[in-house]
């Protein structure tokens, strides 16, 4: 638009018949006055029959404040008009280029530092679309492969194979005796013995229990000693970690503890001795259930290997030295203990002691060393 014709649209805006009236002052309504009501005989009514239009009353429909809001939006709606009217012919008569009428023209130099600005920007862009490309390349999703899923697969039916191959143990529900009791293993008053905890697993199989063991330190202390330093570890390899019990006769005993040939024909000596230990005392009678008693060989010797029986045995007094007794632990450890023994002393699966350790005298627990033994092979049972 050329100037003379913008100064022509701006003196027509600029006119007062344009422009928004002034407001009107509302003029006061008279106060509405009450009119006592006449009641007249309905035999002296005449009935008059109204036919004249209604009468019009202007304030009610064009107020002077909505006349004032109109035209108040009229007027800003022609002022953006008039603006858009003058953008459009800027940009037509510039070519597009908004900034060249209003600032100087651009130099070479200044067009080139803006290529180079707009060069490195794309630059950017593209390096942070091939960064985002390369991490979809190597990004992975949460779902596992097929290929993870085959395997963990074979994993899952292999040890499904190998605990089908295993034999079945269901335990018996025959209870062993507790209630029995004997005077004999009662703590003396201020005397602290020594506790030790073991815990036996079956090979392949599930926790049997964890059992707490009470050791009579106060009646045989070199036996619970060399009990107790199997429970730790000697030093050269030997300890009750890792060894299982190899005799197992259902409703009579157990035993284990072979820390040299884990089979039941172990000779163990502690080191720094030349000859084996002898039988300490045999005070204390197999009257109790849980009771553990160290096993003497024939030739009077004690090579570490002890008995835990399921009921009072007779026949072991005077023969095994007790030395301590079950005092804490599942009610079915011995149940199940015994219910993996068969008649001659053999077992249906390998149970051993998977964890072993001792109490400290302020109550602190501390693991024992496993067994790092190398046993000899044990020969195979023809099925």
């Amino acid at each position: 638009m050329h100037p003379r014709q913008e100064r022509a649209c701006d003196e027509l805006f600029d006119k007062l018949q344009l422009q928004s009236p002034p407001v009107e002052q509302e003029k006061p309504r008279p106060p509405r006055v009450r009119r006592m009501r006449e009641f007249k005989l309905l035999q002296m009514v005449a009935h008059i029959v109204e036919d004249h239009p209604p009468r019009l009353i202007p304030e009610l429909y064009l107020k002077p404040r909505r006349l004032n809001y109109y035209a108040r939006q009229l007027e800003e709606n022609m002022n953006v008009n008039k603006e858009l009217l003058k953008r459009i012919n800027l940009i037509q008569r510039t070519g597009g280029f908004v900034d060249c009428w209003l600032d100087p023209e651009m130099s070479d130099t200044y067009n080139k530092l803006l290529c180079k600005q707009r060069q490195r920007v794309l630059n950017e862009i593209r390096r942070q679309n091939l960064y985002f490309y390369s991490r979809l390349l190597v990004a992975r999703s949460e779902q596992p492969l097929t290929k993870e899923l085959e395997a963990l697969w074979e994993d899952t039916k292999h040890k499904l194979i190998l605990g089908a191959s295993l034999p079945f143990i269901l335990f018996k529900t025959e209870k062993i005796d507790r209630d029995i009791k004997d005077p004999a293993f009662d703590n003396p008053q201020r005397v602290q013995r020594t506790k030790i905890s073991m815990e036996i697993w079956v090979v392949g199989g599930s926790k049997i229990g964890k059992v707490l063991i009470e050791l009579f330190t106060d009646i045989v202390p070199k036996t619970c000693q060399f009990f107790l330093n199997l429970i730790r570890g000697d030093g050269d390899g030997h300890a009750y970690m890792g060894t299982r019990l190899f005799r197992i006769v259902p409703d009579l005993y157990c035993r284990g503890g072979d820390v040299t040939k884990d089979n039941g024909f172990g000779t163990y000596v502690p080191g720094g001795e030349q000859e084996p230990m002898i039988p300490e005392s045999f005070r204390l009678k197999h009257s109790v259930p849980g009771v553990l008693s160290m096993v003497v060989s024939a030739g009077n010797e004690v090579y570490g290997q002890f008995n835990i029986i399921f009921k009072p045995l007779p026949q072991f007094d005077g023969k095994h030295v007790v030395f301590g007794r079950i005092i804490a632990g599942p009610a079915q450890t011995l149940e199940r203990i015994s219910a993996l023994g068969l008649p001659l002393g053999s077992t249906t699966a390998d149970c051993v002691v998977r964890y072993c350790g001792w109490f400290t005298r302020t109550g602190q627990y501390r693991d024992g060393t496993p067994n790092t033994i190398k046993f000899p092979p044990r020969r195979k049972v023809k099925k």
